[in-house]
């Protein structure tokens, strides 16, 4: 056991158990599954590949047209990298893009995880959405999930005029871990000189793998995903040897938050990472950042794996509409 996941068994003791939350009662299937700290990643992914088999989060009538595609790796000797791109069928012209990238806590998560928002996204914003499946931990730990996500971008600025996307409207967007390998990928493209990035949305964003914040430390117990469930992905993202962790493996490491682009952050009031967003998003404002900050004090981390919650619909909504906002310049001057 680190010294990390030392910390974290230490600090159940003071945390706020379930019983003592004001939890949106929506959310109260997620109370009842059964709490278990990850010990294998493979059966994870096996167990909600198997619960996902045979249902679609959205009907086949949906007026959306889906593309499969592999993006080369910068080694032409490395594994080819999946993407999904979702437009409307009756789109026309140039597309802005949102370049989403999943959740899953680094390990888990892949093409199809988080459709219904994708589809949503590409509908509601009126931009194409490229879903990208990253490389998992543990057996593929950082560097690899974002070394994989910025060749992505790479091939959507250098292959736009082909995929008749606009690179002017580049947005990057992820849930969770998605969240901090879209920060991380803003960062990486603002000190590389690389794609130029209109705007990042950040929800639930895990960005800090020290864990100090009063949140990491508080909830130790709370449904769906609690600090046991942090240390236990931090562990398997950054590998056995992380004393000197990179800020873009932990964005919330970095020093320097200026030049980055207008920011969306959503925080979750029962997450573990909420302070970690709160002071990200502190941190951009006070480096000149444009920031639109929502914290929902009554939702776990997890809230949108129930998207028939009224909370949840009202958040996609809002994302959608965030999004076409960032995407509102390029739609006024046609």
């Amino acid at each position: 056991m680190t010294k990390r996941q030392n910390i974290a068994v230490a600090g159940g003791v003071h945390g706020e158990r379930m019983s003592n939350l004001p939890m949106d009662p929506a959310f109260a299937i997620l109370a009842k599954q059964p709490r278990e700290v990850l010990r294998d990643a493979k059966v994870v992914r096996e167990a909600v590949s198997a619960a996902r088999q045979g249902t679609s989060p959205w009907s086949s009538d949906v007026n959306i047209e889906i593309e499969d595609r592999y993006v080369p790796s910068v080694d032409e000797e490395g594994p080819r990298i999946p993407v999904r791109i979702y437009r409307g069928r009756n789109a026309v012209g140039t597309l802005p893009v949102l370049l989403y990238l999943h959740g899953g806590a680094f390990f888990c998560g892949d093409l199809f995880s988080e459709e219904l928002q994708c589809v949503r996204y590409a509908l509601g914003a009126q931009c194409a959405v490229v879903c990208v499946a990253y490389r998992l931990a543990p057996e593929e730990p950082f560097p690899a999930a974002l070394t994989d996500c910025y060749r992505v971008l790479e091939f959507l600025w250098n292959e736009s005029l082909d995929l008749n996307l606009d690179r002017d409207f580049i947005a990057l967007g992820g849930s969770s871990a998605g969240a901090n390998l879209a920060a991380a990928v803003a960062l990486l493209a603002r000190d590389r000189m690389g794609p130029k990035i209109c705007f990042q949305m950040l929800l639930v964003p895990a960005l800090d793998d020290r864990l100090e914040t009063q949140s990491a430390l508080q909830f130790t117990d709370v449904p769906d995903f609690a600090r046991p469930e942090a240390e236990v992905m931090w562990h398997w993202y950054l590998g056995e040897d992380a004393d000197d962790v990179s800020p873009y493996a932990a964005p919330g490491r970095a020093e320097n938050l200026s030049n980055l682009p207008p920011s969306y952050v959503l925080c979750a009031g029962l997450d573990p990472f909420r302070d970690e967003g709160l002071n990200y998003a502190h941190r951009l404002t006070e480096a000149g950042v444009a920031v639109e900050l929502h914290l929902v004090p009554s939702i776990p981390h997890g809230f949108a794996s129930v998207p028939s919650a009224e909370t949840s619909m009202r958040l996609l909504n809002e994302q959608v509409e965030v999004l076409r906002g960032a995407f509102r310049s390029k739609w006024s001057s046609l």
